[in-house]
């Protein structure tokens, strides 16, 4: 299957869904489904395929499109397509409870976030990036705003107008970008980036470090994320820590390789990931609502990645992506599991974890907390241990202490909200779980724990990705020969 299709199959499927609509829910839910299983399987089987691989319209570049799939963009489109999969199934839940909501509007906008998510890690011009950016954003608005309520449309707005703000600084690089080198094909950018004017140089990474640094939730571009979390429904709170925030970081890193910028800005950007880490984990301690507590924990972990992805080091960039997968999908399944009990209690206070009555609900919450805080045997015990253990090898002993030191913050909030589910004091209310909810909660469980006890699945994967990310010769061979 063509690349292309990433895009093109939500694009018509945005197209039919006035369609689908008058067919009923059944239709409209099932083919979101089918959609998406079709991404999730198609991207499986390009796992058994040389890599990487190209999908070329004919129109030449700058206005053509072009896609590159290699083993570090097939690591997030894995994550990509499988939160997809998954959020469609527990959608199913969420509509059978949630009985009149505009079910349409959401499946248009929802696919083609992914499509747009999809499309930045595979584009290989900076124009068409920057599309897909503006697609993913307009989405994201959107469904941020989905509640219609004072706290949704507040962080609408306020997504929307941080958005439009992040989108200027990226516009007037990738300006300056096609004057100084009169393309916006990557691989040329990247071959002649270094003969650029110093001091425009130093300034088109300074609005790119603004514009994708905003959108990955990078402090101090990040004091809009928790709001935004606070005023989205859970199941699009998921998506934007398992999958937007995610994409914008692959794009961050994806230039910052390319270009060339590691030698240069390392230090710059592993000590604004070191500060993202510490001011979030900080302020999680005084959180009472649990969207936001979760999303400055969210920001924490974002803040150890950006730490560990600019080192350089291929064993610590491959730990980070591991714990980059295992926090996606443990990130799904808090977020997921929250939003079964907002519902039930009509609010998303802390309070609410001691009060309620699941067995199943509490060990799902309990392996995502131990696993998000780095506890064995499950899969974020792995990624924090490999990013360690990468720091060691570069002796780099400053960053293990910080992480460590750092870490305990966090391990004081998540034993907090563990207590208080075990309270046994406490009155406890029933919650009804839907089959399609033991389904997807205990996949996503399933899969911390196996990557857990057998990390090897995973690590090949993150290795793949590793050596594309840093030794970008293959990419470059390709993009280089796109158009030409």
């Amino acid at each position: 299957m063509s690349l292309g299709y990433y895009f093109l199959l939500p694009v018509i499927f945005s197209f039919l869904t006035p369609y689908f609509k008058k067919l009923g829910s059944f239709t409209l839910r099932g083919s979101s489904i089918v959609l998406s299983f079709i991404l999730f399987a198609q991207t499986l089987a390009y796992t058994y395929t040389t890599l990487p691989q190209i999908s070329e319209f004919s129109i030449k570049p700058p206005l053509g499109i072009a896609f590159i799939l290699d083993g570090y963009s097939l690591l997030f489109l894995l994550i990509f397509t499988f939160s997809a999969l998954i959020v469609s199934f527990y959608m199913i839940w969420f509509f059978q409870a949630n009985k009149g909501r505009d079910e349409a509007r959401f499946y248009l906008f929802f696919n083609m976030l992914i499509a747009g998510s999809i499309g930045m890690i595979l584009s290989c011009d900076i124009f068409n990036l920057y599309i897909f950016f503006e697609i993913t954003g307009i989405c994201s608005y959107v469904l941020a705003a989905y509640n219609k309520d004072k706290l949704g449309l507040e962080s609408g707005i306020k997504y929307l107008i941080i958005g439009s703000i992040a989108s200027i600084f990226i516009v007037f690089a990738i300006m300056l970008i096609y004057l100084q080198i009169g393309t916006v094909n990557l691989g040329l950018i990247a071959q002649r980036f270094n003969q650029i004017d110093p001091k425009i140089s130093v300034l088109i990474v300074l609005m790119l470090f603004i514009g994708f640094g905003t959108k990955a939730e990078l402090f101090p571009m990040n004091f809009w994320a928790p709001d935004i979390y606070q005023g989205s429904m859970s199941s699009v709170n998921g998506l934007f820590s398992s999958v937007v925030a995610k994409a914008y970081l692959f794009v961050f890193f994806h230039l910052f390789y390319l270009f060339g910028l590691s030698s240069k800005y390392m230090l710059f950007v592993m000590v604004i990931g070191a500060i993202t880490f510490l001011v979030s984990e900080f302020t999680a301690l005084n959180q009472t609502n649990l969207k936001r507590l979760f999303a400055y924990s969210t920001l924490g972990q974002l803040g150890i990645l950006f730490m560990a992805l600019s080192t350089n080091s291929s064993a610590t960039v491959s730990g980070a992506l591991f714990h980059l997968t295992s926090h996606s999908i443990s990130k799904l399944l808090i977020f997921l599991a929250l939003g079964i009990l907002i519902h039930k209690f009509k609010s998303a206070k802390i309070d609410i974890l001691g009060n309620f009555k699941s067995g199943f609900l509490t060990v799902i919450l309990v392996i995502g907390f131990l696993s998000i805080l780095g506890i064995p045997p499950f899969s974020g015990f792995i990624g924090k241990i490999l990013i360690l253990k990468g720091f060691a090898l570069s002796q780099n002993y400053a960053a293990i202490a910080f992480i460590l030191l750092v870490s305990i913050v966090e391990a004081i909030y998540f034993f907090r909200l563990t207590a208080m589910m075990l309270d046994k004091k406490r009155t406890k209310i029933g919650v009804p779980i839907s089959f399609t909810n033991y389904i997807v909660l205990s996949v996503l469980a399933i899969l911390i724990v196996l990557f857990g006890v057998y990390p090897s699945l995973l690590i090949h994967y993150t290795d793949l990705a590793t050596n594309a990310l840093l030794h970008p010769t293959n990419y470059l061979q390709y993009a280089l020969g796109v158009g030409l």
